[in-house]
Order: C-alpha cells, then structure tokens, then sequence
C-alpha cells in the first residue's frame, strides 16, 4: 500500500476534512471525508489546484484563512476558526478548522496541514439555542431544568421573579427548595411515575416563596431522553394561578348572586336546595320551599318601562327580606320571581309556615313609592315540603311553582299548597310512558338538524342531533314532555342509543353522497352518560358506519357530570380515547363551575341560551358570557353561543371572540333532507358589520414541497381567513414585506434557509406576528419540546391532524388579537 493510501485511509477514518497544503497554498492532499463534503469524487479534481478556487469570492473568513496558513510560526497549531468553502454545486459549507504549519527540517519544502469539520450542525444548535434564550427570557410562566440527579440547571427570569430567589441561589439546588408542605404525597407520588412511565404530567401545586408566603402553580413537567431513552434533563413549565383563582372568584360571584337584588340566584338557591335536602335525609328532617310570583307585573312593566320596573322589584325584595326571620333564606329565580327555603321547623303544615307565608303577602302588598306615585303589588305564592311533595331540588321546586299557578289561578294574593291529585293525572303520565316504549320501533321517533356556525367564517361547521317524537294520536310531543319521562323511566337509554345509530347512518349516508360532512353532536343523558361500557358501544358504532370519531361530538350536561363527578371523569376520559369530541351543554345553569371544567377533557363549552336572550341589554349576563369566553379559551376549549335569534346577539358575540352559534338567526332544526342542500352548496352566514370593513386575517404558510402548500389551503379553505403560501424562506419574506399578515406556519428542513433561521429573521423584521413550526423533523426535540410547552407559540409535526391544526391557528389568531390587534386599531386612530 502507498504513503498516500496509508495517510488517506487515516484521515478518512477520523470522518473529518483533511488537506495538506503546500508553501504556494496549492492543494497536495484531500482525504475522501473532504471530498465528500464538498461534493468531489477524485483527488485529482482538486490536486495541484490553488486552494483560492474553494474560497466565496470577496469572502473576508477566507482572507483570514489565507493569512493564518502564511504564518511564519514553526510547528503553529491555531485555536479553531471558521470560515467557507464553495460545494462543487456552488453553495457555502461552514468548515470549523484546525490547522498546523509544519518544517520538516532545512532544504524541505515548509507544509500546512488543515483540519476542518463540517460546522452546519453546530450552527443550526447555536440558532435554536438562541431562540429558546429568547422564548425563555420573554415568557410569562416559569420555567425551569434540572439535571438527571433532579439538581437545577436553568431558571428562567418569570420564576426567579415568581419566586424571589436569585438564579445564584437555586443553581445546584434541588425544586425540593419550592415545597410548601401543602402539596399532598399522592401528588409528587404521581409526578414521579408518570415521568419515569415516559408520561408528561400536568397537575397544580401549592408552592413556597423565598419570603415564606405560598402561592398555586399550574405545572407541566416532563423528562427529556436521548436516543437511547436515558434521562438528560427535566423539564417544568408553570403558571401562577392566582390569576385564575380571581377570574374564577369573579365568575363565581357572578354566577351565584342576582347582580340587581343581591340576592342568590336560581343557581345559588338549587346549590342551597341540594345541600338541605341531603341534610334533611340524613337527619330524617322536613324541609319546605315557597315559590313567589308577583300577580300581573307585566302591567307595572308597561305603565312605567322596563328600567323603572326593576327598581320596583328591588323594593319589593327588600320588602320580603324584612318579613322573614334571620333563618330563612330568599332568592330571586329571574324577572317577578323568587324563592324561599324555610329555615328548621317543626312538622307538618305548621303556624310557622301559615306565618311565614302571610307576613310576606303582606309585605308585598305594601305600596311601592315611585317618582310620588304608589305602586301597588300582590304576589301568588306556592309551597311543597319534602320528602312528602318531592325528593329532589328540582322536583320540590317545580311542585312549589305548579302551586303558585293554583294559587293564581284563583284571583292571586294568596299562598297554595302542593297537591298531587290535582297537579297531573299519575294515570295519564304511565300511559304516555307505555307509549313511549313503543315509540322506536313504531317509528315515531325522527331527528333534526340544527347548523352550527362559524362566527369567524360564517360557515356551517357543525349540526346538533334533536329527536322528535310524532304521537298517532296527540300528534308532536315536545321534547320537554316526553325527555324526562324517558329518564325517569330508564328508557333514555334505549332512546340515547337510536339516536346514536340514527345520526351515524346518517352522517355515512350525507359521505356516500359525496358531501363535505361536518361534525355532528348528539346528546347524552346523565343515565346513559354513566352506563357500562359506553364508550366501547360508541366506537363500534363508528366503526360499523366507517366514521372518523372526531366527526362526532358528545354533549353532555352540567347536571349529568355533577351527579357523579368521579364517575363522569372516568368515562368522559375513556371517550378521548376513542377519539371523540365533547362538549358540555347548557353551561352556567346547572351546580359546576368553571374549576370543574379544568377537570374533564372537554372541546367545547357551550353557553346556555338563558344568558344568550338579553346579552345585548343585560350588563350582568353579558360580563358572565365574556368571563365564559375568556376563561374557556385560557382552557384551550371552543366556545358555542346557543339560542343566538338576532343581528344584534351574533355581533356582540363575534365581538367578544365567541367562536361558534346556533340558533333561529342562521337556522331552525331541520330535517336531514333540508340539511342536505346546505351542505351541498356550502350555505354560509352573512357576517356583514362595521368590524369587516377591516382586512381579513391572513395566514403565510412556507414550504418547500408544493403538494403539501396545497393540501393546506384544502384543509383551511372554509375558516374564512385569506391563505397565502411561498415555496421558500426568500418567497416568504417577499410575501411579508408587501402583505399584512398575522399568523406564519413555516417547514423546518427547507433549502438554503431553514425554518429556524426564517423565523428568526421575522421576528426581528415583524415582530407583531405569531410564528410557529409545521415540520416532518425534531432533531431539536428538547428545545421544540419547551417551545410547545411555554405556547411560544407552537411546534407542530407532520403529518398533522386536521382539526388540530385549525384549533392551533384559530388559537393563534386570537393570540395575536390579544398582543396587538387594540394596538393597531389605536395606530389607525391616532394617524
């Protein structure tokens, strides 16, 4: 074997550039690794040629390079430098070198040996570096690195701020040092395994300052792991809760008191009603409620306007207040309406109650002074009594109400007691329960379809299931009949799962006709919620009728998941697993609140049409609509309006970010043939206002791969927003320097400028812009890892999920709302 052989076979075994040079700088000697690198096949292509043929032309690195060879030092090993050289294809490749300037002795020809490593993949760590430095420096939530041995590494400013701690005085130290002593075991004990199974945990944590004082922190922590799946670092993303523990407080005043009264509301009053009663059966104790309702106040209503009416109800509450002793408890249930729940009292129709009941008629009977002119009110009050008139909160309150009718009924200002006999025919309800088992396989039952659309793009982007149920004989029966019947009777369940079967035949039917099928909801009851083996049913169920189970949306009630909270967890999470969406229905009128959300994996809240009705005119059911809105976003859930019925309610709504509606104002429930032209010729809403006179949103999507350009705009052709799309980093900044766009989706792996790079350059060349990632590639995994987790804003991989992506750009659109859109809207008002 030759000399030259030998030495190549060396130096390519170091996998590294090696060139020997001589005193002219003529190339002598280049090792196959060089060749390679820079896209050579023979050494004589490159042998006895001047090494300035390799250099970019005008290059200053290369300049330097030639005067570091030229130095006369003997035996000179340099520190590393970097400089280019030219691809035989014409682009630069970054070489970190290493060079040595040898004199084998006097009358030899003086050499240089160089040395060289290809430096594009310590680059391309040097920009992801820098862009965690700088998400981590200007995030808003904690974040914090510890080694393998759970010893810190990194803390970020937001939890050196958080915390009070020095990054001096936590480097080296364990989290150990944030313990409050009020976090249980259980919870450590289920961080633990959930990383050590290669899980991510999210919980919350009640944490300690330097300065001893604690706070809650909304925590997210997971393990990063080398190619071999060894543990290199934790990573701990976190957020104060106190923020949401206040916004949270606020929902609950405002959910819980009648903001004109002061008073409990309905909610607070069945809240008051459940815990009674659960007493009550315990200690084998009475309880008595009384319903209210003012005789004729419409009337007071039309003589002196609404505004002025309201004032009288207030005096008329302050009235009842003073009648009642310190035990009792008033409520007012909505309009002319209030409540009582009787403090202890002996049994039985009692003076207490007799007294109870007259002083109030009599208190409301008393004039109402108004600009110098009395007003003078009666009220009906109706009274039921546990366990004799009713067993639960919403039974004992309807009896009470179904009494006040009687007593109305007979010339008003006068009390009434519950009576069954009177109140319904026990004969007539068995009958049209026997009915309704027949109903199905009658045929009686059909379905409608009531659109759900999109208040950002005006499309249908969803329909809600509704049975109807058609009688031989009494012709339609309304839901609001024959529903609680079927779940008094346990055939909701039967009736639930033809409904599942209905709506999935036809969701196969509206594809085998080549339709764009949205997705579609159903409703479950609370019995069929919590009954064996639901989820297994529901997902062959998709799988007979060949139904993506993200088509299909469960709707579940607050009352339904507050019956059995541990229950409801559990099987709501077994329905994520098979893939389906879900949606809590009627949120805000039942006994949860917005802390319970966090609990359950719910996609979308929707807000009952009781808040809905009078947004536009009622200051207090518009702040808990926004509080909704706001909250329910910060949980990365969709927000759904219900009963939206005029211009005015889907404007208010757009302009406090609602995302979805339904309602008469788009469309009634309609049969599945009226259904099917909508969808065939893509009916929209009109969204015409003030607010779109202002450009539409615009989306940038950069890649390098046209097939995959165009499969996006397919994906988000119907959300409304104007798409543009460049094949290259250079396209996409040409795009942004004549576009006002807001959202980027950028290719990490593209040609002559990765993503990183590209995104980088934006942020410094528009910095009102939210940038995120779509890429095949996660060579960078820790850094993309802490990007997602700190919402800076996303990293998402190929191949994506389709509803996925259009929940992170609606997310990111609203993000950018937030950032700047008040700004620009003051920039346009001060020019």
């Amino acid at each position: 074997m030759t000399r030259d052989a030998r030495e190549s076979n060396f130096y390519d075994a170091l996998g590294c550039l090696v060139m020997r040079l001589d005193r002219k700088q003529t190339i002598r000697f280049i090792n196959h690794s060089g060749l390679k690198l820079l896209g050579y096949e023979r050494i004589g292509e490159l042998f006895g040629k001047p090494l300035a043929m390799l250099f970019p032309e005008n290059d200053p690195m290369s300049i330097d390079l030639t005067q570091r060879i030229g130095d006369e030092s003997p035996c000179a090993v340099s520190a590393p430098f970097e400089s280019d050289l030219l691809h035989r294809e014409g682009f630069r490749v970054p070489i970190a070198w290493i060079l040595n300037n040898q004199n084998k002795g006097a009358g030899e020809a003086e050499q240089t040996l160089l040395v060289g490593f290809d430096a594009s993949t310590m680059r391309e760590s040097q920009a992801a570096a820098t862009m965690f430095q700088t998400v981590s420096d200007n995030f808003t939530g904690s974040i914090l690195i510890t080694a393998p041995d759970n010893s810190i590494l990194y803390a970020n400013p937001a939890l050196l701020q958080m915390t009070g701690y020095a990054l001096e005085e936590l480097i080296g130290k364990t989290p150990a040092v944030f313990k409050s002593g009020q976090t249980s075991g259980e919870v450590y004990r289920n961080l633990w395994e959930t990383i050590e199974s290669g899980g991510i945990w999210n919980g919350e944590m009640i944490n300690c300052r330097k300065d001893g004082s604690h706070y809650l922190e909304f925590k997210t922590i997971a393990a990063i792991r080398d190619s071999q799946r060894q543990i290199q670092f934790h990573l701990a993303i976190g957020e104060d809760g106190s923020q949401r523990q206040q916004l949270q407080q606020h929902i609950d005043r405002l959910l819980a008191f009648d903001q004109m009264t002061g008073l409990p509301n309905r909610t607070a009053f069945m809240n008051l009603l459940v815990g009674t009663l659960n007493s009550a059966a315990k200690q084998g104790r009475e309880t008595t409620v009384l319903h209210i309702d003012i005789d004729d106040f419409f009337m007071v209503n039309d003589a002196i306007g609404a505004n002025e009416a309201d004032l009288v109800i207030v005096e008329i509450a302050i009235s009842i207040k003073g009648a009642l002793r310190q035990a009792d408890t008033l409520a007012r249930l909505g309009n002319d309406k209030f409540a009582i729940l009787l403090g202890p009292h002996d049994s039985g129709f009692d003076d207490v109650i007799f007294d109870v009941s007259e002083r109030v008629l009599a208190a409301i009977r008393c004039p109402v002074l108004f600009t110098d002119n009395p007003i003078n009110v009666t009220a009906s009050i109706g009274i039921a009594g546990y366990p004799v008139d009713g067993e639960s909160a919403s039974e004992l309150l309807s009896h009470a109400m179904n009494a006040t009718e009687r007593a109305k009924s007979g010339g008003g200002n006068s009390f009434c007691r519950f009576d069954a006999q009177t109140a319904s025919s026990a004969s007539g309800r068995r009958e049209l329960i026997n009915d309704l088992r027949l109903a199905i396989e009658r045929n009686e039952m059909f379905l409608h379809f009531q659109p759900q659309v999109s208040l950002f793009s005006g499309a249908i982007i969803g329909l809600e299931t509704l049975i109807r149920w058609r009688h031989p004989q009494r012709g339609m029966v309304s839901p609001g009949e024959f529903i609680p019947l079927a779940e008094q009777s346990n055939l909701i369940i039967d009736i639930g799962e033809w409904v599942l079967s209905e709506t999935l035949r036809q969701m196969r039917a509206w594809l085998d006709a080549g339709l764009p099928l949205v997705k579609v909801a159903i409703n479950l009851a609370a019995r069929h919620l919590l009954a064996p083996e639901l989820h297994t049913r529901i997902g062959n169920a998709l799988s007979l009728q060949r139904i993506d189970p993200h088509m299909l949306e469960i709707e579940i009630t607050e009352g339904a998941m507050m019956q059995d909270v541990a229950g409801a967890i559990r099987i709501t999470t077994l329905l994520k697993k098979v893939g389906v969406r879900l949606s809590l229905d009627d949120f805000g009128t039942g006994y949860s609140s917005l802390a319970y959300l966090s609990r359950f994996p719910i996609d979308v809240v929707k807000i009952d049409q009781s808040f809905i009705s009078d947004i536009t005119t009622n200051p207090v059911n518009a702040a808990i609509a926004q509080a909704t809105i706001a909250m329910s976003h910060k949980l990365g859930k969709v927000v759904l309006a219900e009963g939206v019925e005029t211009e005015e309610q889907m404007q208010y709504l757009r302009r406090n970010d609602c995302d979805e509606m339904q309602g008469y104002y788009f469309s009634r429930p309609l049969p599945a043939e009226d259904i099917t032209p909508m969808l065939q010729e893509g009916l929209t809403m009109n969204l015409a206002a003030k607010r779109d006179s202002e450009p539409r949103s615009t989306v940038l999507f950069v890649d390098d791969e046209a097939n995959i350009l165009a499969s996006l705009k397919r994906t988000l052709r119907r959300e409304g927003y104007e798409i543009l799309t460049a094949g290259s980093a250079a396209e996409g900044l040409s795009l942004l320097a004549t576009h006002d766009i807001q959202v980027i989706v950028s290719d990490q792996r593209m040609p002559e400028m990765n993503g990183t790079e590209f995104l980088s350059r934006v942020k410094s060349l528009y910095p009102e812009t939210v940038r995120m990632v779509l890429s095949g590639y996660s060579e960078i995994t820790a850094v993309t890892d802490a990007i997602n987790k700190g919402a800076v804003y996303r990293f998402m991989l190929k191949p994506w999920d389709t509803e996925m992506l259009k929940k992170e750009v609606i997310g990111a659109l609203r993000h950018w709302r937030e950032l700047y859109a008040s700004r620009r809207k003051d920039d346009r008002i001060n020019s």
